[in-house]
């Protein structure tokens, strides 16, 4: 999904640009870095990566034409610091796609590490799907115990 980099990319900055240029003091670094990257991309490339992921979206679609809801992890590393994850560059591989391409998904709680820390299971529908997606994470809360139990902190 590199189109889908170009995009948060423009748009982060374009959000941003207001105070990051007046407090650029007030964003931690690494974020600060993310965010001014996105001031090069041109316009012609930003409409360009758009066009493609508009037609992603609309080749996603063709997915669930033969199934109801996507099963997986939430995150494809156990949990870091967030230090970690600018380090790592993994702070959301599995959940980013979904956002990216705008169609419904939840995280809800399924286990533990064998160090104590939480593991999610993610749920993913069709476009407009909501319903299906909080039924089936409705039923799983209610078939286990994971949503109630908490990790231990130090």
């Amino acid at each position: 999904m590199p189109e889908a980099f170009t995009i948060i990319r423009a748009e982060a900055y374009t959000y941003h640009k207001p105070w990051i240029t007046q407090t650029p003091q007030l964003y931690d670094p690494p974020i600060r870095a993310a965010i001014q990257g996105g001031a090069g991309v041109k316009a012609d490339e930003y409409v360009r990566t758009l066009r493609g992921l508009m037609q992603s979206r609309r080749d996603i679609v063709k997915v669930f034409g033969d199934v109801d809801l996507l099963v997986l992890p939430t995150m494809a590393d156990p949990p870091f610091k967030i230090e970690e994850g600018f380090k790592k560059n993994v702070s959301a591989r599995n959940t980013l796609p979904f956002d990216v391409y705008g169609i419904p998904t939840i995280s809800i709680p399924c286990g533990f590490t064998a160090e104590g820390l939480p593991i999610g299971l993610q749920i993913v529908g069709a476009p407009w799907a909501e319903p299906k997606v909080l039924a089936l994470a409705h039923a799983y809360e209610h078939a286990t115990e994971w949503h109630t139990r908490r990790p231990r902190l130090a």
